[in-house]
């Protein structure tokens, strides 16, 4: 009886084993884009609940070598007047077109509720605290095609947001603050990603596994029951 429950639970793991190998790979996130944070300064970004309402908006643009279809979006920003946290309610998360240069008409938007998993990476040069912030879209970008992504949080004044600053990039980024686009000196912190499959094997291969994995068994089960 011992040895026929010892065979049993063999077969169990083996198909168990077979049937992870059979699996076609993990899904995972793709860093696909990055402009990493410098830590030298704050553009401001906000939808003001308490006076001004949406009263500054920060952009930064960037293109792709492949197309693909972003999944994720990770930013760095933090809080000045005064450098203290702020209750984030939630995110607008935008990606627009290109102008002439200028961020364009709005393409696909996401509004995040939360705080977009705030969490504390350092104070920049200036004393202000920043933080990393994740967001989960689903925005199909063209190779070779430029866009402008924005994010801005709910927030009451004060404190006001800030976009952290990045000297990695083109140089370019823009501000909407009280009705007035302005260019700033220098680029934003983001980072993008994908979601992508690794290690998938051919729909004629997993056929074959999977009939394999039934004879395995069988086989298994016809030599433990003697």
């Amino acid at each position: 009886m011992a040895d026929r429950l010892k065979h049993r639970l063999l077969l169990f793991a083996l198909a168990a084993m077979l049937f992870v190998l059979a699996v076609p790979g993990w899904a995972g996130q793709v860093l696909v884009y990055a402009q990493n944070p410098d830590f030298q300064g704050l553009y401001a970004s906000q939808d003001d609940t308490a006076t001004f309402g949406s009263f500054a908006q920060a952009y930064d643009n960037f293109s792709l070598g492949t197309s693909g279809t972003l999944t994720e979006v990770q930013w760095v920003g933090g809080y000045y007047n005064p450098q203290s946290l702020g209750p984030i309610s939630m995110w607008s998360v935008g990606f627009y077109a290109d102008s002439a240069g200028q961020p364009g008409s709005l393409i696909s938007s996401f509004t995040i509720s939360g705080t977009g998993g705030e969490t504390f990476l350092q104070n920049d040069a200036l004393g202000g605290p920043n933080y990393l912030y994740t967001a989960t879209v689903s925005f199909a970008a063209g190779a070779g095609t430029t866009y402008w992504l924005s994010v801005v949080p709910t927030v009451a004044f004060p404190p006001q947001w800030g976009w952290g600053s990045s000297s990695q990039g083109d140089g370019i980024s823009y501000q909407d603050f009280f009705g007035t686009r302005s260019q700033n000196p220098t680029d934003l912190a983001f980072a993008l990603f994908e979601t992508q499959q690794t290690g998938v094997p051919e729909p004629g291969s997993l056929m074959l596994l999977g009939t394999g994995i039934v004879g395995i068994a069988g086989m298994l089960r016809r030599k433990f029951r003697g």
